[in-house]
């Protein structure tokens, strides 16, 4: 029994041989094509470190520190008061500024009031202004009344040396008449009576050119008074118009002293400038008063803390840093080559170093676009190509930004990371 079995032992051992190598064979086949899968579909690096955006916390006022609510490394949430700046100088501005606003609304008070005058004074000059010129309108018709009493004077005068004339030559024939008469009286050629006759009438002659004498030197002095009452017509319508002129001018003043007085004022439609001013003035300062308190802008960790009470600070000049806690990211650098398998939106499974058996939860935010070449860089506009070649050409690494979906209170900036992105594969286009 034991002879018949020999022959077949050393053909069973060497078809298990066979099929064992086959399966060994087979199993790393399978192993490479595993893994070649794995690392197209599901891109891993561990050059990778744990980012979250973080600020300078820094006072927006100068002064010494006198209170200090935080210590280094502790965590605070949005609005907590972290310091608080000495407000005493700030509080002194504060009440300076509202003194000030004070004042000035008391002094465009008084401007207004100014111009309210200014608007009477106003008023009261273009009163003035037209009675002014209806006085000259009423003057310039004394001068042209003045003409028609000259003229009607004129031909009265006129009328008058007529009479005068006539009265004289009567008066001379008369007197011519009785001297024809006398001497024919002796000789009783003519009556006694017509003699008298002749001789009253040359006395009434001689009263009638009298009469017209008179009426000739009234009608000069009513012409030369007449002519007088002209030029004083003329020269009251002169003064008239002079103070016409006065009047116009007092009025321009009058609205130029209530144009400045409301310029004074400050007034640009509804808003007061001297008043608005004032009162940013008081806006600016009480908002300097609350920027001594400084507090947190986010929920986040007081790292750097190296200062202490009674440490002066500076506008502007960072006292610590703030990270922030709630939003953290892992920036990890793939080969170009792993690129085209990590689309944005990805799943990503984040490993801390020092928590290595945890899963953390990520989702790829985006890839970078830009890294700093280590040559081909430009100088002076001109490209700078190095003369030596390197025969081994290493795929150079891009940062692509991973955002964690479950961070807790392990992440720390800087702190090493390994990522696997759950991608899929992508066949390139022929």
């Amino acid at each position: 029994m034991a002879s018949s079995d020999d022959p077949k032992d050393p053909g069973a051992r060497r078809v298990a041989g066979r099929l064992l190598g086959s399966l060994i064979v087979a199993g790393a086949v399978v192993a490479v094509v595993v893994t070649l899968l794995q690392w197209e579909t599901r891109p891993q690096t561990d050059d990778a470190t744990v980012r979250a955006n973080f600020v300078g916390i820094a006072p927006q006022v100068n002064g010494h520190i006198v209170e200090l609510h935080v210590r280094d490394n502790q965590q605070v949430k949005q609005g907590d008061l972290l310091f608080v700046v000495d407000p005493r100088p700030y509080e002194i501005a504060l009440a300076k500024s509202r003194a000030s606003l004070a004042l000035t609304r008391k002094e465009v008070s008084g401007l207004r009031n100014g111009v309210s005058s200014a608007d009477a004074s106003v008023a009261r000059a273009a009163a003035q202004l037209n009675a002014s010129a209806a006085d000259v309108v009423r003057r310039e018709a004394d001068p042209v009344a003045a003409d028609a009493e000259i003229a009607r004077l004129q031909a009265q005068r006129v009328a008058s040396d007529a009479a005068l004339q006539r009265a004289r030559a009567e008066q001379r024939n008369a007197e011519d008449h009785l001297a024809r008469l006398e001497p024919l009286l002796p000789e009783k050629f003519v009556t006694e009576d017509r003699v008298d006759e002749a001789r009253t009438r040359r006395v009434s002659a001689a009263m009638a050119a009298e009469q017209a004498r008179t009426s000739v030197l009234a009608a000069d002095a009513a012409l030369d008074e007449a002519r007088a009452k002209k030029r004083g017509a003329l020269a009251t319508l002169d003064a008239t118009r002079a103070q016409h002129v006065a009047t116009e001018a007092a009025l321009r003043q009058s609205r130029s002293e209530r144009a400045r007085a409301e310029d004074a004022v400050g007034q640009v439609e509804a808003m007061n400038a001297r008043v608005a001013a004032a009162e940013a003035a008081v806006h600016s300062a009480e908002l300097d008063l609350e920027y001594t308190r400084v507090r947190a802008p986010f929920n986040g960790r007081v790292v750097n803390l190296n200062i202490s009470i009674g440490a002066f600070a500076r506008s502007g000049a960072e006292v610590f840093t703030l990270v922030d806690t709630g939003t953290w990211y892992v920036m990890a650098n793939f080969r170009e080559t792993q690129l085209r398998h990590i689309p944005a939106g990805a799943p990503v499974d984040l490993y801390l170093q020092s928590h290595s058996g945890r899963r953390f939860r990520g989702t790829v935010v985006g890839l970078g676009w830009a890294v700093l070449p280590e040559n081909g860089t430009s100088v002076n506009g001109l490209p700078r190509v190095e003369r030596s070649l390197d025969w081994i050409r290493l795929a150079a690494r891009f940062p692509v930004r991973i955002k964690v979906e479950d961070p807790d209170e392990t992440f720390r900036i800087g702190a090493s990371a390994v990522a696997t992105v759950q991608g899929s594969r992508k066949r390139e286009k022929p």
